[in-house]
């Protein structure tokens, strides 16, 4: 049977570091940033040229990799939560163990009797 050893400070550096390629929500930062970025220049471009055809190009090609990269910020997001969840079930399950043997360390249970030999009775 394997073993598990997680570093909860190593995995929290992991999480903030991907967090930040990830970028926050109206932030200049990470993918969120360079996709607000992107859409901005896509709807300035598509304003300047005042094109139909060109104007229908732009918006299927902005469909089609904002669709992808939403997915993208999804899943990310999702594996995310779903690392630290298991981490921080992880550590408490540790707590749990570390305060069970705690709690029982010392504890010396009272001896059972030994049964009386055949034939002989109990006062």
């Amino acid at each position: 049977m394997g073993s598990w050893d997680v570093d909860a400070q190593q995995v929290g550096v992991v999480l903030t570091q991907t967090s930040e390629h990830i970028g926050e929500e109206g932030g200049t930062e990470g993918l969120l940033g360079h996709m607000a970025q992107l859409e901005t220049r896509i709807t300035g471009l598509n304003t300047h040229i005042n094109s139909p055809p060109i104007g229908i190009a732009l918006g299927e090609f902005a469909e089609h990799h904002f669709g992808k990269l939403g997915d993208m910020l999804s899943l990310t997001a999702s594996a995310l939560e779903g690392t630290s969840d298991a981490t921080t079930f992880y550590m408490e399950g540790d707590r749990e163990m570390a305060a069970e043997a705690q709690s029982t360390a010392g504890t010396i249970p009272e001896p059972t009797p030994a049964p009386p030999p055949d034939g002989a009775t109990l006062l």
